[in-house]
């Protein structure tokens, strides 16, 4: 018998064998992937869900129109663009001045925080989205209005809404950062604007904003305030009576 003699057939069933273990590897990898990629996609849409559930009980006490733990978030697009937290939330006769009305009710909200995301330009270069966001408002009031009519114990027609100790973050689409805090805000009566009152803070970057009441014009996007204000920038301090700025808190005409 030769020794330097190739055994075919175990050379055949060798190769057989490391292709088949090949094959097999890259099923099993592939089959990891898929489910993988499956589970990944049902968590997502399992957080979804859950981000959108308003996470609310009822007071048993005197009043049963109160709710306790607000928390409610809406995406467009799959990219998340509101979301507010409150510690309560309930329906009471609308307060003017210093009396209330009877036959007006509103929304009043308290440790509320509301997270809003300014659309990316970007975003709205496709023709079927600008169409979309031409037929539905995209801002910040309509958004609060929205997560105003999804608590169940709203049944009919508000005369607005307000909120003690409300605090704003409106995130640019750079990734910077306005943040309002009030100890009183309100919608307005136009519904185009919101009212800050009772000392007011606004905070963008190394700059913050001072003044006792001031109205965020959603629309403009754009804050007023024609009373005595305190401009911090950078350690320097201006004071004067009477100013409007952009978000940024960058001086308007």
């Amino acid at each position: 018998m030769n020794p330097f003699k190739i055994d075919h057939t175990k050379k055949e069933s060798t190769e057989y064998i490391s292709f088949f273990s090949f094959f097999k590897g890259v099923l099993i990898f592939l089959i990891v992937c898929s489910l993988g990629f499956i589970l990944l996609n049902a968590y997502h849409v399992m957080m979804r869900k859950q981000e959108n559930i308003i996470a609310v009980s009822t007071d048993k006490g005197n009043n049963s129109s109160i709710l306790t733990g607000i928390h409610i978030t809406h995406h467009y697009k799959e990219q998340k663009v509101f979301s507010i937290q409150a510690k309560t939330a309930s329906i009471k006769n609308k307060k003017i001045g210093f009396f209330r009305i009877g036959g007006l009710k509103q929304l009043e909200l308290e440790n509320m925080i509301v997270d809003y995301y300014e659309p990316h330009e970007t975003s709205l270069d496709d023709t079927h989205m600008k169409t979309s966001l031409q037929k539905e408002s995209h801002d910040l009031l309509s958004y609060f209005s929205k997560a105003s009519h999804s608590l169940p114990i709203i049944k009919k027609r508000l005369a607005g809404f307000a909120a003690y100790h409300a605090t704003i973050r409106y995130h640019h689409p750079d990734g910077n950062l306005t943040i309002i805090s009030s100890p009183y805000m309100e919608n307005s009566n136009d519904r185009q604007s919101l009212s800050f009152r009772k000392n007011v803070a606004i905070h963008f970057q190394d700059e913050i904003l001072l003044c006792k009441n001031l109205v965020f014009d959603v629309k403009r996007s754009q804050i007023i305030s024609n009373e005595k204000y305190t401009l911090i920038n950078k350690g320097m301090i201006q004071k004067g009576k009477g100013i409007r700025m952009n978000l940024r808190l960058e001086v308007m005409p």
